[in-house]
């Protein structure tokens, strides 16, 4: 068994091997991106559109500034109904259920066991402005690429089995679930992000203006916290994912060459 074990190890060290390397990406990426203003970009724009036409315009690049609606205005968050520029919700049922496993001895036995799945997640689309000292600049959201954004809801609501059934619903949030998804609910999570007017951004991606409008579109990250708050956040991670794996690495070696010795 000890080389079972070994390999679990190994498959750590593979893990802590990815996060290394992830981080290593997005401090390159911060780093090599200059930041710009509205108007530089808009300047770059413009002389790119003089030269070959509109529509091929491309610049990575950095955007710091404060979030602000885009042009269709604030919107509203389903859960919180909160006003802003982007929200976030993911709903999660808990429930119980009955797990077989054979035992050391070969013997099955089952046991009661609490899971979890998410039944319901959104991420807003609409796009919105960010306005530096210069000017604004359209934001188009990606989804996955929104980090640190301010959490308004955090909650758990028990199911309850008399209630006839399956629609979920909270603040302007509906959904309906499946009967088969029913049986066993602990009950449900609730949590939602929003990013609201006037909260500080920092945005990392691609400006262009393929979609007709000067944008930053492609994105890869869109935070509250500051490049140097990113960049000491992606090191720290580094450092501790580097320790983590070189640990597992020796422990797999270890068990997997005693496991054969023995």
């Amino acid at each position: 068994m000890l080389w079972i074990a070994g390999l679990v190890a190994l498959v750590v060290a593979g893990y802590c091997g990815y996060l290394v390397y992830t981080s290593r990406r997005r401090q390159h990426e911060m780093i090599t991106t200059e930041t710009l203003t509205a108007q530089e970009l808009q300047t770059l724009r413009d002389a790119a559109a003089e030269a070959a036409g509109a529509g091929y315009f491309q610049q990575k690049c950095e955007v710091v500034g404060k979030a602000e609606p885009g042009p269709a205005g604030t919107i509203t968050s389903e859960i919180s109904t909160t006003e802003c520029v982007w929200h976030r919700h993911v709903i999660t049922r808990k429930y119980w259920t009955t797990e077989r496993r054979r035992d050391s001895n070969g013997n099955y036995r089952t046991r009661r066991v609490e899971r979890e799945e998410t039944v319901a997640t959104r991420e807003s689309e609409e796009p919105f402005h960010v306005r530096d000292h210069t000017g604004t600049i359209l934001v188009r959201p990606k989804a996955g690429t929104f980090e640190h954004m301010r959490q308004v809801v955090d909650r758990f609501e028990p199911h309850d089995d008399s209630a006839e059934g399956t629609t979920l619903s909270l603040g302007s949030f509906s959904f309906t679930l499946p009967a088969t998804r029913r049986e066993g609910t602990i009950g449900y999570k609730y949590t939602e992000w929003v990013l609201t007017p006037d909260t500080p951004v920092y945005v990392l991606g691609t400006a262009g203006d393929g979609g007709g409008e000067l944008a930053v579109e492609d994105l890869s990250l869109v935070s509250t916290k500051d490049e140097e708050a990113l960049l000491a956040a992606a090191r720290k991670k580094e450092r501790f994912a580097l320790a983590g794996g070189i640990v597992a690495a020796v422990v797999a070696v270890g068990l997997i060459l005693a496991g054969i010795l023995t």
